[in-house]
């Protein structure tokens, strides 16, 4: 215990003076920071070992002009970093959004208290999300939510005639899918109505043509024109639909609807309601979905349609609770806000990072100014945990709205962005609805574990491509992890080879060796992020060349953080041991009370540890809706994943 106190402190002041590195990087920028504060910070810096150069009283560093992607800012007179477009683009409309938030959630809720005793809650609910969700497209795309409406259209045909057809089914349900994203990524931009009147001309009169070509006008656009900037997240949806729809075909009339129906989301994508119908209505209605349509989190046809179908009662799913939705909004949604607010007014990693400051001449270190392998790991490190602040309030914002509407959506940061030392681990808890639809559509109708070196591959391949057309920095950052997932799956395989019983992993060495594999894994993880999302390949190579010019600081910076991060990993781990053990005793007192039934799908599907493998020795067992709960929850390449999970009739 006390061992574990000194750790914990090590790592508390650690981050605390990297943060403070940050702050005082940060007031070099700032020109609104008085006289008495820049000198502390200034003394502070040199104290910390900053490479200097500069006067601490000058509005700008070294004469050079301001740092771009700085505002007016609301706290102490400071600068806020706006730099990065999408968290700027959702903060200017967020008081929008609260509103369109408050004033449907309370008419959604309403509807469901009008549907609560009819036998069919769909035919009033799916109705109602129709048009609730063309009139929000309509508002944001204008006429331009017409072209995303043909496509959605012409994919729904598709699967409708497709689904069902063993292995055809699901490469034309994906084909088209992927086809028309491609499309669109690449030509959206140069649609036109007009185009589009003069395409159908034989059939149309001349003044008919004029009118069509008239809705292409601005004020005919929308609120946010450019509609192919959120068409991948329909991807998702439309791809979601065609394979449940194509799994519930499969499985025929082996759908058992239990008389005791699932509370929530998770157990709702394998047990869909018997009600669902896969139906035109269920299909607009899940693709337009205000919460979710703009940026996620991302939901499944099978447990949206259901929750239209057939409510999920207060009484069995805790989250749509009025005391609970309350709590979410205050502590996980504004908490963090107000977080990212201090943030982004007092650490400008994000700004520093796109505008390469490190290239800026002058300060005594050549091209690179003032900036060595510690200012330039500093602000790595803050730039992740600015992206996970970012992303967390984002998605949070939209899960709760979909709450406070009545349908309960799966949560996407379940860690802190501090707390991860493994890849796999990252992306079960960074965009964890996401990771889950990758392993439900993509990673285990691949195969699943018995490939699983060439099937990450896949996953982060289309990841890659998904975010926005074929990027190349996006391209480098799937290869990144791919990569080095392989090593990472080997070292795992390796340590439950040989330390297979608690006693064993217990030995200091296993210790020491997990945690410096933890260690170095994080290092992993802040580069592929900062190739991904910020500085792209090119500047990793800036930095790399940095680090080579000066190695003897970038010796004593790699074994700082090494020392660091591994402490900070060992903490992670045992963590995570002690949640294993506590849901095992769970699971056993459940075992005990139900006389050891298992009907419920398998495995832990909370922690995505805990899942048997699927697949027998006659082939992947089908289930009905298409896939068991177990390997849903896993995380891409998790050796314990299941395979399958569908079971034959």
């Amino acid at each position: 215990m006390r061992r574990r106190a000194y750790l914990w402190a090590f790592v508390i002041a650690a981050f605390a003076s990297w943060s403070l590195k940050g702050m005082a990087m940060s007031v070099r920028w700032d020109p609104g920071v008085s006289k008495p504060v820049r000198d502390a910070f200034a003394a502070a810096e040199r104290s910390m070992g900053f490479g200097g150069g500069g006067d601490a009283t000058m509005g700008q560093p070294y004469g050079y002009r301001g740092l771009p992607g700085l505002a007016k800012g609301w706290i102490a007179g400071r600068r806020n970093d706006l730099s990065d477009d999408q968290w700027r683009t959702f903060r200017d409309k967020l008081p929008l959004l609260a509103a369109a938030a408050v004033a449907t959630s309370a008419l959604s809720r309403a509807m469901r208290r009008v549907a609560r005793g009819a036998r069919d809650a769909g035919k009033i609910l799916i109705p109602f999300h129709v048009v609730y969700g063309a009139a929000f497209a309509f508002f944001l795309h204008g006429f331009g939510a017409l072209w995303p409406a043909g496509l959605c259209l012409a994919h729904y045909a598709l699967c409708r005639a497709a689904a069902g057809w063993p292995k055809i089914g699901p490469i034309l349900v994906w084909g088209f899918a992927i086809a028309a994203l491609a499309r669109v990524q690449f030509g959206a931009h140069q649609w036109t109505l007009a185009s589009l009147a003069d395409a159908a001309s034989p059939m149309l009169s001349r003044a008919a043509r004029q009118r069509i070509a008239a809705l292409d006008a601005p004020r005919h656009r929308g609120l946010l024109p450019r509609w192919w900037i959120h068409y991948n997240l329909l991807t998702l949806r439309m791809i979601s639909f065609g394979m449940d729809l194509h799994w519930r075909r499969l499985a025929g009339d082996d759908l058992n609807d239990d008389a005791d129906p699932p509370g929530d989301h998770a157990a709702l994508v394998s047990r869909p309601r018997r009600e669902v119908r896969y139906s035109l209505g269920e299909y607009l209605a899940y693709v337009t979905y205000p919460p979710l349509y703009l940026a996620g989190p991302t939901c499944t046809f099978n447990a949206f349609a259901s929750q239209l179908r057939r409510p999920l009662g207060l009484d069995r799913c805790a989250s749509l609770r009025a005391r609970s939705v309350a709590r979410y909004a205050v502590a996980k949604f504004a908490g963090v806000l107000l977080i990212l607010e201090v943030w982004t007014h007092t650490i400008y990693a994000n700004a520093m990072c796109k505008s390469r400051v490190w290239q800026w001449g002058g300060g005594g270190r050549g091209e690179y100014g003032a900036y060595g392998p510690f200012e330039v790991g500093v602000l790595s490190l803050m730039v992740l945990n600015f992206m996970w602040l970012k992303f967390t309030v984002v998605w949070r914002f939209f899960r709760l709205w979909a709450l406070a509407s009545g349908v309960d959506v799966p949560e996407n940061m379940l860690r802190c962005i501090n707390n991860n030392a493994t890849i796999l681990g990252f992306w079960k808890g960074w965009h964890a609805s996401y990771n889950r639809w990758l392993v439900r559509y993509i990673y285990v109708p691949l195969g699943g574990a018995r490939y699983r070196l060439l099937n990450v591959w896949a996953v982060f391949g289309f990841v890659g491509a998904w975010h926005d057309k074929v990027a190349w920095h996006l391209i480098h950052w799937a290869w990144i992890f791919a990569l080095f997932l392989a090593p990472e799956i080997a070292v795992r395989a390796v340590g439950a080879k040989y330390y297979q019983t608690p006693e064993a992993r217990s030995k200091l060495t296993y210790k020491l060796a997990r945690a410096a594999c933890g260690g170095a894994m994080i290092h992993v993880l802040i580069a592929g992020n900062m190739v991904g999302y910020v500085v792209g390949a090119d500047g990793l190579s800036q930095l790399g060349r940095l680090y080579a010019d000066d190695v003897g600081s970038a010796l004593r910076f790699f074994a700082m953080t090494m020392a660091m991060m591994s402490a900070a990993a060992h903490l992670g781990f045992e963590q995570r041991a002690r949640e294993d053990a506590a849901r095992e005793g769970a699971g056993k007192g459940a075992a005990d009370t139900a006389g050891g039934d298992t009907a419920g799908g398998g495995g832990d599907a909370g922690s995505g540890g805990g899942e048997r493998d699927a697949v027998g020795a006659g082939g992947r067992r089908r289930a009905a809706g298409g896939r068991g709960g177990a390997e849903d929850a896993a995380a891409v390449g998790d050796s314990k994943a299941g395979d399958g999970g569908r079971r034959g009739r």
